[in-house]
Parts: C-alpha cells; structure tokens; sequence
C-alpha cells in the first residue's frame, strides 16, 4: 500500500513539476478539496481547485527543478492514505528565480476503482510578501530582485570609485619613482664628479685651500639634501609598506622642537636665517615624540628652502584645554592659490630661493603622519610675502 501510495504521488507531482495541467488534474478525485500556497488558494471543489492550478501554471510556466528530503505515507484505511513531503524547489518565474526551502506537501489519497486518487491537498503556507491572486510569490521576487539590481549597481559604483582611486595611485606612484630615481642619481653622480675631479687633480691643487673647501662645501650640500631625500622616502615607505600606530606619551615640547632647530642649524645659519622661539618651558604634550619631530624637522625645512637669505622664521606653540598649536612662520617666497589647492597632489616641488630641490614626499608625510596622532595640518599663504603653517594636536 504505502509504495503504490507514494508512486501514485511522485506521478502527479511529476506532472506538476513539468507544467502538464492535465496529466495534474488527472490525478485529483472528484471530490477534490485543497489549500494551496497562494494567499487566496482555498479552494472546496474540484472546479475551483483546477482554475487555481491553471493560474499558477500561466504565472509560472517553465518546468522547475525540485528534491524531495522527507517523503512518508501514513495509512488511514484499507482504501484511504495520508502522505507526508518536505521538498526543496526552484521556480523560473517571469520576475527572476524564487526558491523554495523545505517546502511542506501534504495529501489525502482515496482508492477509486482500483486507483489512488489526490482527495484533499495542503501546501506550505504562502512565501513572504507573496500577494493575492498570485500562486507562486511574483511580487516578492520582483522587489528581491531590485533590491540585488541596487546593491549591485551601489557595489560597481565603490568598485568603480577604488578603481579610480587605484589608477591614481598608480600614476601618482609612477611619478614619485620616477622623481626618486632621478633625484638619487643627481647627488652621486654630482659625488661621482667632484670626487674624480679632485682626485685627477690632487697633486696640483694639494695646497689651494679655497680649491678644497668649495668643494667640500658642494659635498656638504650634496650631503644634506640627499639625507632629507632619503629620510623623507624612508618615511613615506615605512607609512606605506606597514600600519604603524602612534606610541603616544608625555614630551616636553620645547626640547623636540629644540632638538630638530639644532639638527637643521647648518641649514638655516648658511642662509643667515634669524629663526626665534616662543615656546613655554615644559609644556608636555601627549603624542608620539618620533612622529611629531619627523613633522616638525619637515615644516621647518620648507620653511627655511623658502625663505631668502636673511629672511626670518618663528615657531610659536601655544596650548589650551583642546589642544596644542605648533605654528611656523616665515617671510619667504609664499604660494598663490593655485598652488595651495595642489598642495598634496601628485608629489609636486618647487625649487627654493637657493635652488633646493624636493620630491614632495615630506609634505604628504606630514599630512599622513598628523592625520594618524588625530590632529589637523593647516596652511595660509600669501604670494611673495609668507607661509604660515599650523599642527594642531588634540590634548
């Protein structure tokens, strides 16, 4: 009994499944009664059971793919079987796919002359957002499927976005190594020619003092700035290459600023710079001290590329309950507002008032490097009459 029940069952079903109405219908009783999955299907004829069907099967026409994980038939009479499914099924609807996990199927089957016939029906409870007169859930999968066509349109648009970002960089990068690669060249090979001078004429000029000591002089600069290049590019790849995080503790800031004021002493002397000081004696500042001096030696070095000789400089830090102002000043050649604006851009430099040179790896260092102790870099500047900068720290 209970295989002829389960065969008489996966007969229909597979009638169902291919969308042949009426080898389905063939399968009812006459008396046939359901409750269906559409929110309206409840249906206490066989008339109104068929229309039903005939509904779903115009609203989803195409054949669907279906397993069944449970099918059991529990015997009622000699003639009379209820059968128990649980079914996973895949609709091809109009408005997209819609599937349905672990679909309940229940059924009464009645033998009729010497067959098993479908006596009443009852199907899952309807999908969500599953409307009226629909059998199978259009307007849900209709809304699903906008929601995935907005998600994704949303999705190409940051990838879009990274991938402009990306071209940026990579150009923005190509430019720096190529800016690098040239600027290290320079200084040895400026090394490379002084030094075979020298040497090719050490024992004609051993004696001219001024012979050597323009030469050391030009070796000395040489020196310097492929230092700041290196130190600056160090920087920029250690921020680049790993996450580094601030060590924040208590300093003293007036011996970190004094202490990058003597590294760049030679610098701002040989330029006869007059720089002064206003910073009150042990104010402490928390912050990371390797961070800020690196900041710090950065701002005071363009300060003193774009200052004439004999121009002034002022460091000045100021402190209240919100935060610490670091401010450098300076009477130098300034920046129109064009350059303001690409200020971070592109790596960009511009020669100083005694020709030094820079790749603009220090600026956005200092930017990246202010940004990661939580404060603010703020620039003003006037054409020919100055550079303000300001670090802003929060306390």
């Amino acid at each position: 009994m209970e295989d002829e029940v389960k065969q008489a069952y996966l007969k229909y079903f597979e009638s169902y499944v291919q969308r042949k109405l009426e080898d389905t219908l063939s399968a009812f009783s006459p008396d046939f009664n359901m409750i269906g999955t559409g929110v309206d299907e409840f249906s206490l004829t066989y008339q109104h059971s068929a229309e039903l069907f005939r509904r779903e099967f115009s609203q989803a026409p195409e054949p669907f793919t279906y397993q069944f994980k449970v099918l059991k038939v529990y015997p009622i009479t000699t003639d009379s079987a209820y059968i128990l499914g649980l079914v996973d099924m895949r609709f091809l609807l109009p408005t997209g796919e819609f599937e349905y996990t672990n679909n309940r199927t229940t059924a009464i089957l009645r033998k009729e002359n010497g067959e098993w016939k479908i006596l009443h029906g009852h199907w899952s409870q309807p999908a969500e957002l599953q409307q009226e007169g629909e059998s199978v859930p259009l307007s849900a999968v209709l809304k699903q499927n906008r929601e995935l066509k907005n998600q994704l349109i949303i999705k190409q648009q940051e990838l879009e976005k990274q991938n402009q970002q990306l071209k940026e960089m990579n150009q923005s990068l190509s430019k720096l190594f190529s800016i690098v690669s040239h600027d290290l060249k320079s200084p040895f090979n400026a090394f490379l020619g002084i030094t075979d001078l020298m040497l090719m004429n050490f024992e004609d000029d051993f004696e001219n003092k001024e012979y050597f000591q323009i030469r050391l002089q030009l070796l000395n600069d040489l020196a310097h700035n492929l230092f700041d290049l290196t130190e600056n590019l160090l920087n920029w790849a250690k921020l680049n290459s790993t996450t580094i995080e601030p060590k924040l503790r208590e300093v003293p800031i007036d011996s970190l600023i004094q202490k990058q004021v003597n590294i760049l002493r030679p610098i701002w002397q040989k330029k006869r710079i007059m720089l002064t000081e206003e910073v009150p004696n042990e104010l402490m500042v928390n912050t990371d001290p390797d961070m800020l001096a690196v900041i710090v030696r950065n701002l005071l070095t363009n300060a003193i590329k774009f200052s004439y000789p004999e121009g002034e400089i002022r460091i000045e830090v100021t402190s209240n309950t919100k935060n610490t102002a670091i401010k450098i000043t300076d009477n130098g050649i300034g920046m129109s507002a064009e350059q303001m604006q690409s200020l971070f851009k592109d790596y960009q430099s511009t020669r100083g008032t005694d020709n030094e040179k820079g790749t603009g790896i220090g600026l956005v260092t200092c930017k990246e490097l202010v940004g990661k102790l939580r404060g603010e870099l703020k620039f003003s500047s006037e054409l020919n009459k100055g550079t303000t900068v300001v670090v802003e720290l929060p306390q």
